[in-house]
């Protein structure tokens, strides 16, 4: 297995995405730390990773207050002893037109999105300078590098993520830390809302259509390719994104069929 007797930090975990990218680590050997602001789903989580045989540890955790972020460090070292990959998959959206948005909720999702990355791996970072390895995945989107409508915080917070993947792969390369991020695109979890109806059709199949494969992708393809950059197999790529979108960020749909054919199911 390709993370044994690893420690992941995984955070916001307790569902959606990060549960995915948890579970699959704890497949692959690995023990889990899951800092989440919500410590039900995290005990979830923890659970279903003990269940595979692995440790895990739930803890609560604002990603964006760093008195909370150092203290959940603090804890998986306490316990672990060491931490050789941190994942940042912690983020919340919001929809609304972009001078609707009040200063707490810009606030709160830059500090949820990219503030809690830059709290995690000033932490994080340290411990893996003085043990002298380590792998960081950020999870960022296409909106980093595509933009989307009524998201301007999201947006925001997204691109500053990727640059941040980027100055800090700089930065840690000489001590041979990689940083790396993901950049998926329409996955199907509850932040996403693919059952919603916008623009003149239901979510999901607007999604299908705009697709170049025709679907949205699963938590668990995104989790591929986290474990992907974390691993050995990937040891000489860093500062990187890669986008995990079904081609969405390679064009436009201009030109395809409209409108889209509904699934009848």
């Amino acid at each position: 297995m390709r993370f044994s007797e690893h420690v992941v930090i995984v955070t916001g975990a307790g569902s959606g995405i990060g549960k995915s990218i948890a579970i699959k680590f704890a497949q692959e050997g690995a023990d889990i730390v899951i800092p989440d602001i919500n410590i039900d789903d995290a005990t979830t989580t923890a659970k279903e990773i003990e269940n595979l045989g692995r440790q895990a540890l739930a803890i609560p955790t604002d990603v964006s207050s760093s008195q909370e972020v150092q203290s959940a460090v603090g804890q998986a070292i306490s316990k672990f002893n060491h931490i050789d990959v941190l994942v940042n998959n912690a983020g919340i959206n919001l929809y609304k037109k972009p001078f609707d948005f009040t200063d707490d909720e810009w606030n709160n999702i830059i500090g949820v999105n990219l503030t809690g990355v830059w709290f995690f791996c000033r932490y994080v970072g340290p411990h893996m300078v003085s043990q002298g390895k380590g792998s960081i995945v950020n999870v960022a989107s296409i909106g980093a590098v595509q933009a989307s409508y009524y998201r301007a915080p999201y947006m925001a917070s997204k691109g500053g993520v990727a640059s941040l993947t980027r100055a800090l792969a700089l930065d840690l390369a000489e001590h041979n830390i990689r940083v790396n991020a993901v950049g998926p695109g329409m996955v199907e979890t509850g932040m996403t809302r693919p059952m919603e109806s916008r623009l003149g059709a239901i979510s999901k199949e607007f999604g299908n259509w705009v697709s170049p494969m025709n679907r949205w992708s699963t938590p668990m393809e995104v989790a591929n390719a986290v474990t992907f950059l974390a691993s050995d197999e990937s040891s000489f790529i860093t500062g990187q994104m890669l986008s995990v979108d079904g081609g969405l960020s390679s064009g436009n749909p201009m030109g395809k069929e409209w409108p889209p054919v509904l699934d009848s199911q």
